[in-house]
């Protein structure tokens, strides 16, 4: 995060954030940094499928909250996309047979992350539409990425470096594609959408992000996809259509 917001704040230059910063700090603590850190965490005392499973409920969580303040207009369409988002993401990660590793310390941790993705979903919204994307996601990068540096200074320490100059290499290439593609362009993108679309919606969008990752490991590391999985990726694909043609009223929100 530190590096992606160092090189953000070279290309994007953006201006010096202006008091009060409590609400910036707050966000890129509990939210870009929190986020980042329990969902790590989540994988470590469980597994992946499960944290990201755990970490899919910020989507229930941000569609609840933006229909309490009526930024959302419910509708049985809505319900309809969350169950089919949910239901294939489980599907897609889990395959056949999902294997869910409950514990409860990754329990706690998945929570967790839930809710710090649905804070940086909700709480960037202010930032994007005066500041703009690229403003809040470098900031949040570097306020969130010092707060984190010693946990990152510490691992550091213990971490062997390879000997060969090819093995180094390959290394180089790995941070500098998380620190660009999965970092910068993940986040940057991804709150560029609350321009024009709602935090439900971006949400829904995201959960192609299973179908990306299924895509990757069968070009790159040759995993072959069951019948299932493609059963999942095809219902997210689905939920996203159905947010894609969505029809907004001309009148105020309402909840049906």
């Amino acid at each position: 995060m530190l590096l992606a917001g160092t090189v953000l704040l070279f290309l994007i230059r953006p201006s010096r954030p202006t008091k009060p910063w409590l609400p910036l700090v707050t966000l890129s603590l509990l939210g870009y940094a929190g986020s980042q850190l329990t969902y790590l965490a989540a994988i470590q005392f469980s597994n992946a499928a499960t944290a990201t499973l755990l970490q899919f409920l910020f989507l229930p969580i941000v569609a609840g909250y933006e229909a309490s303040k009526g930024r959302l207009r419910w509708s049985h369409k809505w319900t309809l996309t969350l169950v089919l988002a949910a239901l294939g993401t489980c599907l897609l990660i889990g395959g056949a047979t999902l294997r869910i590793l409950v514990t409860p310390a990754g329990l706690l941790f998945g929570i967790l992350a839930a809710f710090g993705g649905a804070y940086y979903t909700l709480g960037s919204r202010r930032f994007v539409q005066s500041q703009g994307s690229w403003w809040v996601t470098t900031w949040g990068f570097i306020i969130g990425g010092l707060a984190t540096l010693p946990f990152g200074a510490f691992s550091l320490l213990r971490f062997q470096f390879p000997s060969t100059t090819n093995s180094l290499s390959q290394i180089l290439f790995l941070v500098s594609f998380v620190t660009v593609i999965g970092t910068i362009l993940a986040f940057g993108l991804y709150l560029s959408g609350l321009q024009r679309l709602s935090a439900t919606e971006i949400g829904v969008a995201s959960s192609s992000e299973p179908i990306v990752s299924a895509a990757a490991a069968y070009i790159f590391l040759g995993v072959i996809l069951t019948v299932t999985q493609y059963l999942g990726g095809a219902l997210i694909i689905v939920a996203v259509i159905l947010v894609a043609s969505r029809r907004e009223s001309a009148e105020g929100p309402e909840i049906i």
